[in-house]
């Protein structure tokens, strides 16, 4: 009994360690996209695009998108790909480019007689990258492991934005009353605690802690042994009863069974379960008529158009003329809120047509009030107030977790459908609509006079 305890203490730990590997793992899919977005309002000091450089990084982010584009391709032509290695080179590749933004975040370019962040460009669509490819390689990579594991690494993406939102805001929120955008380095406020390069070196720690958490999860025997664990290939240690004592090893890891183990209790409970499951998803079916796909997918769309393209890009010229504690705030805190919106979702999820038409409805005031005050930039009302200041930063973190709400609860209800031909449709309406908001948010903000920034960019002291 007490070897069998111990084999159970050593079995636990060692899925705890398979957890917090894949948790790292999961961390690298978007972290670099979202630790270059929530220092935005440090970047736009030093960048010479100023108040319009959250346009050109939302427009490579969605240029990134070539990367699965070209992937799919050679799916469809069935050539050999070797996923594992590519996920390698994914995470190498975006962790020296974080590294590298540690040095070049602030350098400048001379195109044309115009300077541009060439450099932060280019080191972002590389990180770009990582993310636009984890929907296609990392959860697929993944199959080849227990279900559980899934779940994990979702808390791992979820940790992705949480993680440099809590770095950004130790490193310090306090406004220095200027948005400046001079040629020289030395812009920052006295009141950072440490600045870009160092926040951007711990980021790359991080990337650099999940490349070596993925290459332990491929090639280490450790993970290996942990897979093929009770699979019929393996011999089971004497001292642990087959049917009784390997079967609790197991539940104590997962809630769920593999479906690889050979015991004839365990085939029959899985099978048990998964006609269960079968019987349940059946009742949760759902019909949809044309009218209302059509509907659905169009609100997806606009929220996509919007929530990925429109709204990141004009943020700066909303948030801005409130002061660099408004814009700090309401990016970092629409970060955070997001992973509590997915945790929302996953136990108050809503499918009822009316509801998601009385969330679009919010969503389209409070969008109609932040994109008021980028018109209205750089005087928009209430700018010298208190009042003004915490309205646009509540307007901003509501909007942004009412959009992300919204969008799951649309994918929900084509999930629920009898056609899974329906997620692929909402997943390729989700990228047109990203797409085609990045670039119209580019070209009306860069090549029009709708959005404009204070002239010396001196904010009156709040």
């Amino acid at each position: 009994m007490t070897d069998v305890q111990h084999d159970f203490n050593t079995y636990n730990r060692k899925c705890y360690i398979m957890h917090f590997l894949v948790v790292m793992f999961g961390i690298s899919a978007w972290i670099g996209i979202n630790a270059i977005y929530i220092q935005m309002p440090v970047l736009i000091n030093t960048s010479p695009e100023g108040w319009t450089l959250p346009s050109y990084l939302v427009l490579i982010i969605q240029a990134a998108n070539i990367g699965p584009l070209l992937y799919a391709t050679l799916k469809h032509f069935q050539c050999k790909i070797n996923e594992p290695w590519w996920i390698l080179c994914l995470l190498f590749f975006g962790t020296c480019a974080m590294g590298l933004l540690t040095f070049f975040y602030s350098e400048k370019t001379v195109l044309g007689g115009t300077e541009y962040s060439l450099a932060l460009f280019i080191l972002t669509f590389f990180n770009a990258l990582v993310g636009c490819f984890s929907s296609v390689l990392f959860m697929p990579y993944l199959y080849n492991f227990n279900k559980s594991y899934l779940v994990t690494y979702f808390i791992g993406e979820g940790l992705s934005g949480v993680l440099p939102s809590i770095v950004a805001l130790i490193q310090g929120i306090e406004d220095n009353t200027n948005c400046r955008t001079s040629n020289t380095t030395d812009t920052f406020g006295v009141s950072l605690k440490f600045l870009p390069n160092d926040y951007f070196l711990l980021i790359f720690i991080i990337l650099f802690l999940s490349l070596i958490a993925f290459i332990i999860l491929e090639y280490s025997s450790f993970v290996r042994n942990m897979k093929t664990l009770l699979n019929p290939t393996n011999s089971v240690p004497n001292e642990i009863e087959i049917n009784v004592d390997v079967q609790n090893l197991k539940r104590s890891c997962s809630n769920e069974n593999s479906g690889e183990s050979s015991f004839s209790t365990t085939t029959a409970t899985t099978t048990k379960n998964n006609n269960n499951n079968n019987n349940n998803n059946n009742n949760n079916n759902v019909t949809l008529t044309r009218q209302m796909q059509n509907h659905l997918f169009l609100l997806l769309a606009i929220c996509c158009f919007f929530g990925n393209g429109v709204f990141p890009s004009i943020q700066s010229y909303s948030c801005l003329p409130y002061g660099n504690v408004a814009y700090k705030l309401s990016i970092t805190l629409a970060q955070l809120v997001n992973p509590l919106v997915c945790l929302l979702a996953f136990w108050f999820l809503i499918t009822d047509i009316k509801i998601i038409n009385y969330l679009s409805i919010i969503c389209l005031i409070i969008g109609g009030y932040v994109i008021y005050l980028a018109l209205m930039s750089p005087v928009p009302p209430l700018r010298e107030t208190t009042f003004g200041i915490v309205l646009v930063v509540v307007s901003w973190t509501l909007l942004m977790g009412f959009i992300s709400y919204l969008k799951l609860t649309i994918v929900s209800v084509f999930r629920n459908t009898m056609f899974s031909r329906m997620l692929f449709i909402a997943g390729a309406i989700m990228q047109i609509g990203s797409a085609s908001g990045s670039i119209f948010s580019f070209i009306i903000i860069n090549l029009t006079n709708y959005f404009q920034m204070h002239d010396s960019c001196e904010l009156d002291e709040l």
